[in-house]
């Protein structure tokens, strides 16, 4: 049995087998935010559904955000200036870039690479909206949830202990686009990870290897300013670098003006670039899939 028209999905009896839909030439603009904005509205309710998980998830975030904050207390207790850093701007970095990760972390990849294995890519595919669009507004539910729940509260208790720098007033709109953008770096890298279960059906492994690079890379863990130097100009080539470590160094003030809007600039190119390249992998990640059927 075939789909009619043979230009979609193409049932079998040996399975499924998914081409890329054809979607209509025109989508509106206003139709399409209205598909984002129902989908955020489920990912928001997907961690409703599950509130002890995720507050077990977000408490660990205080932990870890204290154990840095000693640790840099202590590297820092002489006075030194390290990096470019004093002890309150380490802190500051610290504490904000962590709890950024909260607002960052996405399950994309992996609910992405489980869809493939499990099949239920073929129900999206099926959707007449674009797949990184689909998973694009699941996401941005969740981290409208975080936001609420873990980044903004994380933020307010920290500021309590009155050691956080405060940016400066022309820092705030730069910073602000920087977070936005380097939030769609890592979604765009986290989908594409999840992409990759199109070529090789099982995507955890490579997820969590990447994963890791991506948050040393990105300065989450330490600001790349901290490594040798080699490592540190290495770093500065991939585009992780605007996750973390950029948007802090707009936030301590150590670019500003027309520096700090031409990091922005370089941010929004990245973001482009990556989603090109999401949109060519997924093309051809279409073509090789093959659903077994029961």
């Amino acid at each position: 049995m075939s789909a009619s028209g043979g230009q979609g999905p193409s049932l079998s009896a040996t399975g499924l087998t998914i081409q890329p839909p054809q979607r209509p030439a025109r989508h509106g603009l206003r139709s399409l935010l209205a598909s984002i904005f129902a989908l955020a509205q489920v990912g928001f309710n997907s961690y409703l559904a599950y509130p002890a998980g995720v507050v077990f998830v977000f408490l660990s975030y205080p932990i870890i955000i204290v154990m840095y904050r000693y640790v840099y207390g202590a590297v820092y207790a002489s006075g030194a200036s390290i990096g470019g850093m004093d002890m309150q701007g380490a802190i500051t970095y610290v504490t904000i870039s962590w709890s950024l990760n909260t607002f960052y972390m996405t399950p994309t990849g992996r609910n992405l690479g489980a869809a493939v294995r499990e099949g239920q890519v073929a129900m999206d595919l099926l959707k007449p909206l674009n797949l990184m669009a689909n998973y694009l507004g699941q996401g941005i539910g969740r981290t409208f949830f975080r936001l609420c729940f873990a980044t903004l509260p994380l933020l307010l208790v920290f500021n309590l202990f009155g050691d956080i720098k405060p940016p400066s007033a022309a820092a705030v709109l730069p910073f602000f686009l920087a977070i936005v953008l380097g939030y769609s770096i890592n979604f765009i890298l986290d989908y594409s990870i999840g992409l990759l279960s199109f070529y090789l059906e099982y995507n955890n492994g490579i997820r969590m290897g990447i994963r890791m690079v991506m948050n040393i890379a990105g300065g989450m863990v330490i600001p790349l300013s901290q490594f040798p130097e080699g490592v540190e100009r290495a770093f500065k080539l991939l585009p992780t670098q605007h996750m973390f470590y950029q948007p802090m160094q707009i936030y301590l003030g150590h670019i500003s003006g027309a520096e700090a809007w031409l990091m922005v600039l370089r941010a929004l190119v990245w973001v482009v670039l990556l989603g090109l390249g999401a949109q060519l992998l997924q093309r051809g990640g279409m073509k090789r899939l093959a659903i077994s059927g029961g």
